[in-house]
């Protein structure tokens, strides 16, 4: 018997594969747009003045916030959303993950050694690893708690394999 997972898809399809290339590009929007004002109504004096020191400052603000605001969105944005349209397996023998882009991963229950809980979540949700012994070494997936049914999940994956979650400190 077996029992599907799939992860909600609250994005549109477009919007998930290129969320990070747009915010890159606003945030380069912000950078030409600084360097525009700063090439327009900048002074060209050779010379320290506190002019140029301000002309500076407000470069480097400009820089820093076309290139952190963007990783920061993007960081967040996937911590919340990379698994939307992710779809999860469960069998008598086996874990499939599917992914949302087409690939997958494919476990044999025997071959799962460890589930633990991440040590430190920096951005939630809170992820839960899977590891298994594959053919090719060492691989595990990633199970967010903001699975629909995460407790079922794992309750029906502790069961079926005999390990425990292992909690974080």
């Amino acid at each position: 018997m077996s029992e599907v997972y799939s992860y909600p898809i609250t994005y549109p399809e477009f919007w998930l594969g290129s969320y990070a290339f747009f915010s890159w590009a606003l945030g380069m929007f912000v950078l030409a747009a600084a360097w525009a004002v700063f090439f327009r109504f900048g002074q060209f004096k050779y010379g320290i003045d506190m002019g140029c020191l301000v002309k500076t400052a407000l470069i480097l603000f400009f820089t820093m916030i076309s290139l952190g605001l963007p990783m920061q969105y993007n960081i967040k944005f996937q911590a919340e959303h990379a698994h939307e349209g992710d779809m999860i397996t469960l069998t008598d023998k086996t874990l499939e993950y599917v992914f949302r882009e087409g690939g997958k991963k494919l476990f044999k229950l025997d071959d799962i050694f460890q589930i633990y809980q991440e040590p430190i979540t920096y951005n939630p949700p809170i992820k839960y690893i899977v590891k298994a012994k594959t053919e090719s070494g060492i691989d595990s997936i990633f199970v967010r708690k903001n699975l629909p049914d995460f407790r079922s999940f794992m309750k029906k994956l502790t069961e079926k394999t005999g390990l425990k979650v292992q909690r974080s400190l």
